[in-house]
C-alpha cells in the first residue's frame, strides 16, 4: 500500500515538472522558428498567382526582366524571368518610402543636411537647413527620383541612416520578398554590395505600399508639381519623369529607375475597366514602348 501511495506521489510531481517545462517559454502561444531566429513576423499574406492562361502572341522586348500582374485578383498576365535578381535603381525608393511613411506623417518636418544636399545626380537640389515635409519630399522621390530627398528620409526618420537600412531589409522579409537585398535608400551603386531585387518581390512590394498608403498613388499620379516658396523652404518646380501619365490612359504612376548597371528600370500602375495592373520592367532598352505593349497585352488578356 505504501508502494503504491508512493508510486502516485511521484507521478503527480513528475506530472507537474512536464507541464512547466512546456509552458514556460511560450507565453502567450507558440513562436515561430522564423521569428525566434529572425525576428521577422509575416506582414503580407498576397503573392502573385500562376500564369493566367498560356502567354501566346506575347510582345517581345528587350526587358532582362519583367512582370505584370492583375492586383486585386492576383494573376501573372505577363512573365519573363520575374524571379531573376538584377540591379533595380530607383525602384528601390518604393521602400524608402514605405519605411518613411510606416515611421512618420505626412506632415512631419524633416531638415536638409549638408551630406543630403549633396547627393548625385538625380535631385530636387535641396539646400542645407531647409525644412520640407514628408509628403514634399515624397514628391521629389517620385517624381523626379531625388537622391537628396531620400537620403534625408533615410537618415531622420529613424535618426538613424543605418538603422534606416537595416529597416528596408527587415521590411522586405516580412513581405516575403526573399530575392532583394538593399544597400542603400536610394538605389545608387557603390563599391560593393548593391541593392538588388527581382520583378516578383517588387510587384509585391508595389501592392502592399498602394494597398496600405494609397495617398502614395495620388502623389505619383501627378505629372507637375509646383511647391511655392516658404519660410522653410525655396520653391519647387518637378515635372514627373514618367511621360506614360499622359501618353496612356489609365496609368496613374508609379516610379522610374536608372543606373548604368540596371539600365532602365519602371514599376508602372494602370487602373481601368475595373482592373489593376502592376507592371515591372528591369534592364529594358526601351521602357516606354515595351511598358505600352505589356500594358495593351495586360488589359487585353485580363479581359478575355
Amino acid at each position: 500500500m505504501k508502494k503504491i501511495t508512493f508510486l502516485s506521489a511521484f507521478l503527480v510531481i513528475l506530472l507537474s515538472f512536464l507541464i512547466i517545462d512546456l509552458t514556460s517559454g511560450t507565453k502567450g502561444g507558440l513562436v515561430s522558428p522564423l521569428l525566434k531566429n529572425e525576428k521577422v513576423l509575416s506582414v503580407n499574406q498576397w503573392f502573385p498567382r500562376q500564369v493566367l492562361g498560356i502567354q501566346t502572341n506575347a510582345p517581345q522586348i528587350s526587358a532582362k526582366s519583367a512582370l505584370f500582374i492583375e492586383s486585386r485578383g492576383g494573376q501573372i498576365l505577363f512573365e519573363k524571368n520575374a524571379k531573376e535578381k538584377l540591379p533595380v535603381a530607383s525602384l528601390v525608393k518604393v521602400m524608402t518610402a514605405l519605411i518613411a511613411l510606416e515611421h512618420k506623417k505626412l506632415d512631419d518636418q524633416f531638415v536638409v543636411s549638408q551630406a543630403a544636399a549633396e547627393m548625385e545626380p538625380d535631385k530636387m537640389i535641396l539646400i542645407a537647413g531647409e525644412r520640407l515635409t514628408l509628403k514634399e519630399l515624397l514628391y521629389g522621390i517620385f517624381l523626379i527620383s531625388a537622391n537628396d530627398a531620400a537620403e534625408v528620409l533615410a537618415e531622420q526618420t529613424t535618426e538613424n541612416r543605418e538603422e534606416f537600412v537595416e529597416l528596408m531589409n527587415s521590411k522586405a522579409k516580412q513581405l516575403g520578398m526573399k530575392d532583394t537585398y538593399f544597400k542603400n535608400p536610394t538605389g545608387l551603386d557603390e563599391d560593393s554590395n548593391n541593392s538588388y531585387s527581382t520583378a516578383y518581390d517588387l510587384a509585391i512590394l508595389t501592392r502592399y505600399l498602394i494597398r496600405t498608403y494609397p495617398e502614395v498613388v495620388e502623389i505619383s499620379a501627378n505629372p507637375h508639381i509646383y511647391l511655392p516658396q516658404s519660410q522653410d523652404h525655396q520653391d519647387y518646380d518637378m515635372y514627373s519623369g514618367i511621360n506614360l501619365l499622359s501618353t496612356y490612359d489609365g496609368v496613374v504612376g508609379f516610379k522610374t529607375g536608372y543606373t548604368p548597371a540596371a539600365g532602365l528600370t519602371l514599376i508602372t500602375l494602370a487602373r481601368k475597366d475595373g482592373y489593376e495592373v502592376i507592371g515591372v520592367l528591369l534592364g529594358s532598352e526601351s521602357r516606354r514602348d515595351e511598358a505600352k505593349l505589356l500594358l495593351d497585352y495586360s488589359f487585353g488578356k485580363v479581359d478575355y
